[in-house]
């Protein structure tokens, strides 16, 4: 494994791959350094990398050790399981109390054998639901009742749909406050900032789409990514009035058309959380669709003391109270 310091450096051989999840793209770099978060980036190989991943430092309250936590990583489809657990050990080797992976990858059964291999372990409870929703856009759409319904509900309430290619203060500023209404309906522990929001909105593979009701006034926003004609969801941002009137249906309509008729591949809708509370709401939305349920690699740790392992669950589980999956 070879640690590289240029982030130039790294995106360009990152280049090379295949399949960049969002989590591990540039525009997804940037949004979260203008966090101040500290990034570092590795490989397996300079001249022909099998797998790449950025990750950033966080510091555990209170005892000021440092943790190394990974969303996804970039690998080669014909990666073996020796390359995986190679890559892992030397990842674990590192002079981290704890290494986090979140992998939003497709579940492939040798990255779990590497893994496992290389040391690491489910966590304690898992934090982040390892499920999603493909939809293939080279077929055709099969949405339920409900979605049909909820179509009609748009039509009578005369929403537009919109694509954005240039953002002023205001309509950051009516992202961030539509998704805040969001946040507290769905219980959401996270909220959009907007000097971040801004720079992700101006990334390349970043597309923003909108609605509008018949006052012009926005009320629901869809932030996807796309690489290599594949496209995930990123953030949804939907008002109170847009779930009476049809909105957040219609955006999703529109969009799933838009990119089918552009002859795009597939939509991966970024995990579903069904579950016996608000959250599964947003499961029932995407479930619509009729896609195929797929399963990521998921949540995977590696912890040098255990009692690191079991304070970082506590924080989870009981400070920031987090939901379990």
């Amino acid at each position: 494994m070879i640690r590289v310091d240029n982030p130039d450096e790294f995106f360009l051989l990152q280049n090379q791959f295949t399949c960049i999840p969002f989590t591990q793209s540039e525009g997804w770099f940037c949004y979260q350094k203008s966090k101040r978060r500290n990034m570092l980036f590795w490989v397996d190989d300079l001249k022909n990398p099998k797998i790449a991943c950025w990750g950033r430092e966080h510091q555990i309250p209170l005892i000021g050790k440092k943790i190394l936590q990974i969303e996804g990583e970039c690998y080669e489809p014909d990666i073996s399981e020796k390359t995986f657990k190679t890559f892992f050990s030397a990842l674990g080797d590192l002079s981290y109390a704890g290494i986090e992976i979140n992998s939003n990858n497709m579940y492939c059964v040798d990255y779990e054998v590497g893994i496992r291999r290389a040391g690491f372990l489910r966590p304690i409870t898992l934090h982040s639901c390892p499920l999603s929703i493909e939809i293939d856009l080279s077929t055709s759409f099969n949405f339920d009742r409900n979605w049909h319904r909820n179509l009609k509900k748009a039509h009578e309430n005369r929403l537009s749909f919109f694509e954005v290619d240039e953002f002023d203060d205001g309509i950051i500023e009516n992202i961030v406050q539509i998704f805040k209404e969001m946040s507290e309906l769905k219980k959401l522990k996270y909220l959009l900032e907007r000097e971040s929001l801004a720079i992700l909105l101006s990334s390349s593979d970043i597309r923003t789409f909108m609605v509008k009701n018949k006052e012009n006034r926005i009320i629901a926003a869809r932030i996807i990514y796309e690489h290599n004609r594949v496209l995930s969801d990123v953030f949804a941002a939907n008002s109170n009035e847009a779930r009476e009137c049809g909105a957040t249906f219609f955006l999703m309509d529109n969009i799933l058309n838009l990119l089918k008729r552009e002859e795009k591949l597939k939509f991966d809708f970024g995990r579903i959380p069904p579950s016996n509370n608000a959250t599964d709401s947003i499961y029932v939305f995407k479930n619509a669709t009729r896609g195929r349920k797929v399963q990521y690699n998921g949540e995977w740790v590696l912890y040098k003391r255990k009692w690191i392992e079991y304070l970082m669950f506590i924080y989870k589980q009981f400070v920031i109270k987090k939901q379990r999956y």
